[in-house]
C-alpha cells in the first residue's frame, strides 16, 4: 500500500503582497505545498487565514514556480 503525501494548504493575509505583476494592498496568498496557487485582495473575512504584518513577496524559484517570502524566510 502506498502512503499518500498529505497536502498542506495555508491562507496567509498581509498588509501587502508584492508580485511580479504588481502590488496587492491588503491581500491574501493561498499556498499549497510551498507553491503560491492564488493571490487576491482582501474584501471579506476568509476562514482559517493567518495574518502577518508587513509585506509578503512572491518570487519565481529556479523551476519557475511562485514562492512566497516574508523577508528572507520561505513561507511553506
Amino acid at each position: 500500500m502506498t502512503k499518500k503525501k498529505k497536502t498542506t494548504i495555508r491562507r496567509i493575509g498581509a498588509h501587502a503582497i508584492e508580485l511580479p505583476e504588481g502590488l496587492i494592498e491588503q491581500g491574501i496568498a493561498v499556498i499549497e505545498d510551498g507553491i503560491v496557487k492564488m493571490t487576491f485582495p482582501f474584501t471579506a473575512e476568509q476562514p482559517m487565514t493567518e495574518w502577518l504584518s508587513g509585506t509578503i513577496t512572491v518570487r519565481l524559484d529556479d523551476e519557475g514556480k511562485p514562492r512566497a517570502y516574508k523577508g528572507d524566510t520561505l513561507l511553506e
